[in-house]
């Protein structure tokens, strides 16, 4: 194998299922996620898939992929590409392969002008090599027990999404990190992504909306009299509810820290509030600096 050459390509339609099967097979998710997260993007893309055969038995041993996507930074919208998919076949590991891959991503987003990428990952030395930098998720570990009374907190469903769109505009605009969404990203991803919403009405209007998974929050839109409220849907087994730092509450606080999965590397200059970024380090250094970045859990990629 170490005597071959293997060259970078992008998808061909044709070669969608295989590329689903190696994903699993690397990841081990089920090919049913690999295949939702991109028959349900909008802005899904053959050739923004790059892989690496091996050529001598035409099958594919390495990929990434870059989601097209914009954020909010700075009350700015910016074009952002998200890494994912990122997986190599054991068998070929140590070849230098996502490397390649990575620089082939790197080199589209230029060309494409996107202003930056991100990424979640464990593995940062792995993507230090090609300028990513940490950047912090700040969260806190609040008490799930506060009384609430007279509260009209319902489930949410896709009939739902067109106030849930106007809610998430107006109260996560300003969060930098949070995803830009568009009608079409409401209607084919979120409707599939998704996690256990639910809503606040007053006068059968919806005033704001929270989805978690168990006891994490993975996003609130309302204002901040409505935090804790909405918080009460949060039914934890362990009596903590863990919430962006952005979240403002009443309730106890037992703990505050970071998440440092997220990673990002600019190529364009970025502004916030008047004061120009120029590349990576200042940009990263500001945000952790400043409430650090914001990542709702259906935006995840």
């Amino acid at each position: 194998m170490n005597g071959n050459i293997y060259t970078v390509e992008t998808l061909d339609p044709k070669d969608f299922d295989e590329w689903v099967g190696h994903c699993d097979s690397v990841f081990g998710v089920g090919a049913d996620y690999f295949r939702r997260h991109f028959v349900s993007d909008p802005y899904r893309d053959y050739d923004s898939v790059f892989i690496i055969k091996d050529q001598a038995i035409n099958k594919i041993i390495s990929t990434v992929r870059v989601f097209h996507r914009q954020v909010y930074i700075g009350g700015k919208v910016y074009k952002m590409g998200g890494i994912g998919e990122v997986s190599t076949h054991p068998d070929y590991r140590g070849l230098g392969l996502s490397y390649k891959l990575l620089e082939a991503a790197a080199a589209y987003m230029k060309k494409n002008r996107f202003d930056l990428s991100m990424l979640g990952t464990g593995r940062y030395s792995h993507y230090e090599k090609h300028g990513f930098m940490r950047a912090s998720f700040y969260k806190k570990n609040v008490d799930a027990d506060l009384e609430i009374t007279n509260a009209d907190i319902r489930p949410l469903t896709s009939e739902n999404f067109h106030d849930m769109s106007g809610l998430y505009d107006k109260y996560c605009a300003g969060l930098n990190g949070c995803i830009v969404r568009s009608k079409e990203y409401w209607r084919e991803w979120c409707a599939v992504e998704i996690k256990n919403p639910y809503g606040l009405f007053r006068d059968n209007q919806l005033t704001g909306y929270i989805c978690f998974e168990g006891d994490k929050v993975g996003e609130l839109a309302a204002g901040e009299k409505d935090h804790d409220i909405l918080l009460s849907a949060v039914k934890p087994e362990n009596g903590k509810i863990s919430v962006p730092a952005f979240v403002k509450t009443q309730r106890a606080v037992f703990e505050e820290y970071s998440h440092d999965g997220t990673m990002i590397c600019v190529f364009n200059p970025i502004e916030i509030d008047g004061i120009v970024l120029k590349d990576t380090t200042q940009t990263v250094e500001y945000l952790n600096t400043h409430g650090g970045i914001v990542r709702c859990g259906q935006d995840s990629f």
